[in-house]
């Protein structure tokens, strides 16, 4: 039986052999660059500065954050349904378990790269724009703001891995972003950003702090989506 290494290498030429890997990271490089244009076209380059730029960067995790961290667990898993290719996994002499830990492991790098990536087009942006007001130390902390957030983008997006396998494709889960977008924008108006898992993230965003609640809330999210996918796996040729 092929071990959880032969199997995340096989899953690691999978998505890095498709179009749709390459396309979500020139999705998450035109945020930073957009922002580096209106940055320009509001104040100008002499008058901007980092921490204005990069605070933008930050608002901008937000949205694409949760649309591009929940598609790409969705795709990771929906694409054996699309592409039929789910049978011949399953009947191949390989550890149900071993092939969804390869897939979220596969799913966690992903993300964790964009992550990184984006943040890396964002300093080249401003540095090409010679926008004031350089600090190590202010880029640093943004960085590790930018970068836990991101991280919390991610264990929020494990539904979203669960029900592309409930659905057997990626466009329920698409749907479940808008549903929850529209749902993230009614709570946060209400109060209730801090008890609404895809709304937490951008609470730590902007206090740089989450409450107890807030923290098991999104832990439990987490693990529910992660579980929940692992089980349906187990029982994969009754569903």
């Amino acid at each position: 039986m092929m071990n959880i290494f032969s199997v995340l290498y096989c899953e690691i030429r999978k998505v890095c052999r498709s179009k749709v890997f390459w396309l979500v990271f020139l999705v998450f490089a035109l945020a930073p660059i957009m922002m580096g244009i209106g940055t320009i076209s509001s104040s100008g380059p002499n008058e901007s500065s980092w921490q204005m730029y990069l605070s933008q960067l930050l608002n901008s995790l937000s949205g694409l954050g949760l649309i591009g961290y929940t598609f790409s667990a969705a795709w990771v898993f929906g694409r054996e349904y699309t592409d039929n290719t789910i049978q011949d996994l399953l009947v191949k002499p390989v550890s149900r378990g071993n092939i969804v830990m390869s897939k979220m492991l596969v799913i966690l790098t992903w993300d964790i790269l964009l992550s990184i990536y984006m943040f890396a087009i964002a300093l080249s942006i401003g540095g090409f724009m010679g926008l004031t007001g350089w600090s190590s130390a202010l880029i640093m902390n943004i960085f590790i703001r930018f970068f836990i957030t991101s991280l919390l983008f991610i264990i929020v997006s494990t539904p979203g891995a669960f029900l592309a396998n409930v659905s057997k494709g990626y466009l329920a889960p698409i749907g479940l972003i808008l549903i929850i977008v529209i749902f993230s924008s009614v709570l946060a108006s209400m109060g209730f950003a801090s008890y609404f898992p895809w709304t937490i993230p951008s609470v730590f965003l902007g206090s740089g702090f989450l409450s107890f609640s807030s923290i098991l809330i999104l832990i439990s999210t987490g693990i529910a989506g992660i579980a929940g996918t692992f089980v349906w796996w187990r029982f994969a040729e009754q569903q």
